[in-house]
């Protein structure tokens, strides 16, 4: 047996299509969709990270402008910019590229930045929403997963989900969201971690299996329960190369999976330009 693989780009490249389409409507009403992305002294993966941001925005018709900050900058003067950005009408989204030099407080970060413009889906106010029967704005990784899980799981209700990873960015929005009351939920989640003794106990019981711990190769197909679909979203970087956390074999599972060796990245921007479009399209 052999896995189905999901198409991640073709699915990506609709989605682009769409914010397209989406960004179109605007801007006939009017309306031009803009980002403020901020970064402090980024390394070269953040580089990476931000120029293809940059480049899918102004391919949908989203204005973006990239706010490069020196890695010196204070917290108090980092949160003064911030502040200057929630209130300029010209734009609709704020977000800051992480992670964030270790003189800064991350979360203190996240926080600021004004819940309406949290187009990363960062904020409490908006990860404790995932689990609203109406959830506020979702976390880009976190709405790409729910997208594709729809596409073979179109109710998730009772469905056993093991998330391996507890993260702020992926693993505990995830869990809110899947195990929550929306249309994206009601599926019994569990969360297993670096600290678990036993994952492929949890991994084996699982319907859907979403591995977002950054350790690579870590999810083999002997840990999976017969046709359970699976959603690889770690990457670790190495020597300049990206390895994702589920191992080269998992071609040889029989259910749904994501390719092993690509990553989620264009499915996490893709949402980041429709959480901009959702944000926009409440101002007309």
């Amino acid at each position: 047996m052999m896995a189905n693989l999901f198409n991640l780009d073709l699915i990506t490249a609709r989605l682009m299509d769409s914010a397209r389409q989406r960004a179109g409507e605007l801007a006939r009403r009017g309306v031009t969709p803009a980002l403020a992305l901020l970064s402090v002294g980024a390394d070269e993966p953040s580089r990476l990270y931000i120029s293809r941001k940059v480049e899918n925005c102004r391919d949908a018709g989203i204005h973006v402008d990239a706010h490069d900050l020196p890695p010196t900058i204070g917290q108090a003067a980092l949160l003064e910019h911030i502040a200057r950005l929630n209130a300029d009408p010209l734009y609709h989204g704020v977000m800051v590229q992480l992670p964030l030099p270790p003189h800064l407080d991350e979360r203190a970060i996240c926080r600021a930045i004004a819940v309406h413009k949290d187009v990363d889906g960062l904020h409490p106010y908006n990860i404790i929403a995932l689990h609203d029967a109406t959830p506020g704005i979702i976390a880009c990784t976190v709405r790409g997963i729910a997208h594709i899980l729809a596409r073979v799981h179109p109710d998730l209700a009772g469905l056993q989900v093991t998330i391996i990873g507890r993260g702020e960015l992926v693993g505990l929005p995830a869990a809110l969201l899947l195990g929550g009351r929306s249309v994206h939920g009601n599926a019994d989640v569990t969360v297993v971690h670096s600290r678990s003794r036993n994952i492929a106990d949890s991994t084996r019981q699982a319907d859907i299996v979403i591995a977002a711990a950054g350790v690579p190769g870590m999810l083999t197909p002997g840990m999976l329960r017969p046709g359970a679909t699976v959603i690889g979203v770690g990457m670790t970087w190495h020597d300049g190369r990206m390895t994702g956390d589920l191992s080269a074999d998992m071609t040889m599972h029989d259910g749904w999976i994501t390719p092993p060796a690509e990553s989620f990245g264009g499915m996490t921007r893709m949402m980041l330009l429709h959480n901009i479009l959702d944000v926009a399209a409440t101002n007309v």
